[in-house]
């Protein structure tokens, strides 16, 4: 060091040359921190609007929900929580019936209350089920019974029947593929249509897969037939119910010919008839007073 505590020129330039390093090395670091910190700002982002992209979409893509509906005591005018379809099962050369009449049965099981019942637990009210009419009812009273579980297999379950893509057993008559209808063997064949409003012939497509799994809709006509080699189900006509629909909508038909066209066809998986829980309690339901 030179008198006067001034240190040489050398030590200076070297104390410069490191506080620049220091100084480089520190923007450097934080250039890079700068650089992480937008990925991850950046990342977040779009993690972000993908999160929100995908409610969205989720939202307008969600299917609406499907009657027949719950009715909501708090909400007396909601719609769609009674509807109706006629059915209508043929048997090599008849219409099944009781002793209502052709293709007419009444429902086989009723509560204490005098309410449909499902047959497996007559304690239990129906939210599927008929009158004096060879009409579905649609009435839920439970989840179980509403929207999508509206299906033709249900009703026959609850009343004490059995419906598959290959025979039914129905008001006392048990047949499948390859039993006798008449003197050949017979097999079952299903269609549906839509209640056009008119007295007139009615038109309908002709289904496969399993009838069970049909959810029925209102106005639908659904017809369950085993029928023998040559016989189309086309040639059976309309399912004596269908007047019945009418005043089950309280609707009336007018005369004419059918105005309905034909829908595409349903292709239902080859499933077992839906079936209800027997092990459910009575709701309020089972005093519930039937509608027409």
């Amino acid at each position: 060091m030179r008198p006067g505590g001034v240190p040489p020129a050398a030590s200076l330039s070297g104390v410069t040359n490191a506080s620049r390093a220091k100084r480089k090395r520190a923007a450097v670091r934080s250039a890079k921190r700068s650089r992480q910190n937008s990925w991850w700002y950046g990342l977040t982002a779009i993690v972000i609007i993908a999160g929100i992209a995908g409610i969205v979409y989720t939202q307008a893509t969600k299917p609406a929900p499907v009657g027949p509906f719950l009715a909501d005591p708090s909400n007396p005018t909601k719609k769609d929580t009674h509807w109706h379809a006629a059915l209508g099962v043929y048997d090599c050369d008849h219409w099944m019936g009781d002793s209502s009449g052709s293709g007419i049965w009444n429902w086989p099981a009723t509560n204490s209350g005098g309410s449909p019942s499902r047959a497996k637990n007559p304690n239990v009210y129906a939210g599927l089920h008929s009158h004096d009419d060879g009409v579905i009812h649609m009435e839920p009273a439970v989840s179980e019974d509403a929207g999508k579980n509206t299906t033709v297999g249900r009703y026959f379950d609850y009343g004490g029947w059995k419906l598959s893509s290959t025979g039914f057993s129905f008001l006392g008559t048990t047949v499948k593929n390859g039993d006798k209808c008449g003197t050949a063997p017979g097999t079952l064949q299903w269609e549906t249509g839509k209640w056009d409003g008119t007295s007139g012939k009615q038109k309908y497509t002709v289904q496969s897969g399993n009838p069970a799994s049909y959810k029925l809709i209102q106005d639908d006509i659904v017809v369950i037939a085993f029928l023998p080699p040559g016989k189309s189900i086309a040639s059976i006509g309309d399912p004596p119910s269908v007047p019945n629909l009418a005043k089950a909508l309280g609707k009336s038909e007018t005369a004419g010919a059918s105005s309905a066209t034909t829908g595409p066809a349903v292709t239902v998986p080859a499933t077992k008839p839906a079936t209800a829980p027997t092990t459910a309690t009575p709701t309020t339901a089972t005093t519930a007073t039937s509608k027409p």
